[in-house]
């Protein structure tokens, strides 16, 4: 195992994250470990995916602190926006990834002016992410594609704050809503597994009651399931909505087990998701999901 050092006080051996990542030679001989010390980075951090195994450690998941401000409104050198998917202060391009007690922030806020604005894009095959706060507003979390695990983790927003195509599994996280809108917006492909579980999470927020949709499907096969969550006021007694295209209510698969909450209005759900028996809900066992991990 290879340790680099990351901190702002000049006796690491980096004082950017960036740069501890652009000094891993390509096709890293054994893993790599980049510690970071306590402080705020103000970057935008990407791992290319011809570098891997990489961990990205922080000593504290409160005061390792990476932030940059970057929304979808921006001008590129062109003058044209640069979109969704140049916003995001963490990238990942590669398979094998491990990001563990960190907090990562896009400042742009939220609005009509401001739009998209992404925290973390893990596009990378069995992409491990612990104890980490993702804080933004619309578009959050990119789960783009591959296997991925988010263990621990603390995410907010408000509009389709967690998308994307990835199997992707939230074991244990807080999912917290700022205001009205979306929680998730999956776009899983029709010949998936699974799309985005939910395990033992709890969807707390500062939103007002009944106003915050489980999800909507970004594309027509979109997966979602929600399995032993506790689940606040703010969720939407009819749990679902379908990006106002009926076809999506026959190909998108959404579901529920053994919710608990004032927002666990399972018998007023829309009737076109499902509520899931216990054999049903024991296909998405964590380890099993993970067994060719």
């Amino acid at each position: 195992m290879q340790y680099i050092t990351v901190s702002q006080d000049g006796l690491s051996d980096f004082d950017t994250i960036q740069a501890a990542i652009d000094s891993i030679r390509v096709h890293p001989l054994e893993p790599v470990t980049v510690l970071i010390k306590n402080g705020e980075y103000k970057e935008r951090v990407i791992i290319p995916e011809n570098k891997s195994p990489i961990t990205l450690q922080g000593e504290s998941s409160e005061k390792t602190i990476i932030t940059f401000h970057r929304c979808a409104t921006m001008k590129d050198k062109k003058g044209q926006p640069i979109g969704t998917f140049q916003t995001a202060v963490v990238t990942s391009f590669a398979d094998n990834i491990r990001i563990e007690n960190l907090t990562i922030v896009n400042s742009a806020g939220y609005g009509h002016e401001i739009g998209q604005a992404l925290a973390l894009y893990i596009s990378g095959d069995k992409s491990t992410i612990k104890e980490v706060k993702l804080l933004g507003n619309q578009d959050t979390l990119y789960a783009s594609k591959g296997k991925q695990l988010y263990k621990n983790c603390y995410i907010e927003g408000h509009v389709d704050f967690i998308f994307g195509a990835a199997s992707a599994i939230f074991h244990q996280c807080e999912i917290h809503s700022l205001r009205k809108g979306y929680i998730t917006a999956a776009s899983t492909p029709e010949d998936a597994p699974y799309g985005f579980v939910f395990i033992d999470c709890k969807l707390t927020g500062v939103a007002t009651d009944d106003s915050v949709f489980l999800g909507r499907p970004w594309r027509p096969y979109a997966h979602t399931i929600f399995i032993n969550t506790w689940m606040g006021s703010h969720i939407k007694q009819v749990g679902w909505d379908n990006w106002r295209n009926m076809e999506n209510e026959s190909t998108s698969y959404y579901g529920e087990f053994e919710s608990t909450g004032p927002g666990a209005f399972t018998e007023a759900r829309v009737s076109w998701s499902k509520a899931l028996t216990k054999e049903e809900a024991d296909t998405y066992e964590i380890h099993r999901l993970l067994s060719n991990w």
